[in-house]
């Protein structure tokens, strides 16, 4: 299966030759310095899986694959969204995980690059990319998930410092992370969406407690974060005083459509996988009729996810920057990665709680893992209630609530 969708999935007329041509030849550069480097295997446990893919964001880095958008101010190296793109297909091409600080580099640093003072841009961006810095995203609290803005973390000014107070929960990494961008609330009586501020705290700070989550799949990548008078730095604002809500979606929306393109690519490969394993066991027999209809729905929900990245491809051409379309993308990419793992996983059949086990082939333990964690898909991120109303009043028209 070919996983090369960012120049053919997008409109060569909208992109331009010198584009293409610049793109095919980064994609080149990038294949063959993949062919060279040495790919790490990366095991299931959560600490050791953490450890080999900090090293090698490390090499990513040391090699000018990270931070591939960024502004060279921000010490990136000046290229577009689409340079990006190229080189998360040529990992996944390459069976080449991703780096581990994804949240920083995709989610929190944009926002930082764009909003960030000189300080926190020279300061802490060089850190994050390099992944010497670890970067966690508390935003969702337990009355405050799926309605953000009603967040109540708080934060008093107290001379040069902020002091929070509040808890956090779903934020993952935030046990291994340095840094926190924090959501807090710094005018009680504001409305809702008003009087929130965008803070970065430092983890190592007096007062902060960390609790990890197990989840169903095993892991614990997700925690919950207890802030107790935790002082913070004024420098440490990022944006204006009680102006953070914009700086919010900026964060959001800029997760959504970039969390997007780069899990289409991962999905294209591990249905890839998926059939390389059937394949081997039947070894040129026909498939079962189970096992057609189940591969057969999986390249259904991919074309389905291509056409829709090909939109997302235009816009970020465009540099149009995080927008509500970003949220049909994200609604969309929940549903199918269910679909697809769902489909893969119903083909263990009673099998799926042996590990050890290979019906038609299959690796039991991979595949029930993967099934068991896009479970979360509808939640994290914004769940798909959220992203239903976004789409519901931001394009559509139609009235909130």
């Amino acid at each position: 299966m070919d996983v090369r969708l960012s120049t053919r999935g997008a409109d060569m007329t909208l992109l331009g030759n010198e584009l293409v041509v610049e793109l095919d030849r980064y994609r080149q550069r990038a294949r063959d310095w993949l062919r060279e480097v040495t790919i790490p295997e990366v095991p299931l446990p959560l600490t050791e899986k953490f450890a080999v893919l900090r090293d090698w964001q490390k090499s990513l880095y040391a090699a000018g694959w990270v931070g591939i958008a960024w502004s060279t101010d921000a010490g990136g190296q000046g290229l577009t969204p689409l340079h990006h793109l190229v080189f998360t297909e040529e990992l996944a091409r390459a069976r080449a995980p991703q780096p581990i600080g994804l949240i920083g580099l995709d989610v929190v640093g944009p926002s930082i690059e764009r909003y960030g003072t000189s300080w926190q841009r020279t300061e802490l961006l060089p850190r994050l990319l390099s992944g010497d810095d670890i970067w966690c995203q508390g935003f969702s609290e337990p009355e405050a998930g799926s309605d953000l803005a009603s967040l109540r973390t708080c934060a008093v000014i107290d001379g040069d410092y902020f002091v929070v107070s509040g808890q956090k929960v779903w934020t993952s990494w935030a046990h291994m992370s340095q840094w926190c961008a924090l959501l807090v609330r710094t005018d009680p009586n504001a409305p809702k969406h008003k009087g929130i501020s965008y803070l970065l705290v430092d983890m190592s700070s007096p007062g902060i407690t960390v609790r990890p989550l197990v989840q169903m799949t095993g892991d614990e990548e997700f925690c919950e974060v207890f802030f107790d008078e935790v002082r913070v730095p004024r420098r440490n604002l990022v944006g204006q005083l009680n102006e953070g809500w914009p700086l919010a979606i900026h964060t959001l929306g800029t997760e959504r459509a970039g969390y997007t393109l780069r899990r289409r690519v991962d999905y294209e490969v591990a249905v890839d996988d998926a059939v390389s394993e059937i394949r081997h066991r039947l070894r040129g027999e026909g498939a079962p009729d189970r096992v057609s209809s189940a591969i057969g729905r999986t390249q259904v929900a991919l074309r389905v996810l291509d056409a829709q990245t090909r939109k997302t491809i235009t816009r970020l051409a465009d540099k149009l920057g995080p927008t509500p379309e970003d949220s049909v993308d994200k609604l969309l990419l929940n549903d199918l990665e269910q679909d697809i793992f769902a489909s893969i996983a119903e083909l263990l059949g009673p099998l799926r709680s042996s590990p050890s086990a290979r019906p038609f082939g299959l690796n039991t333990e991979r595949w029930v893992h993967d099934h068991l964690y896009s479970r979360a898909t509808s939640i994290y991120g914004g769940t798909s209630q959220i992203q239903r109303n976004i789409i519901a009043e931001r394009l559509l028209g139609l009235p909130r609530g």
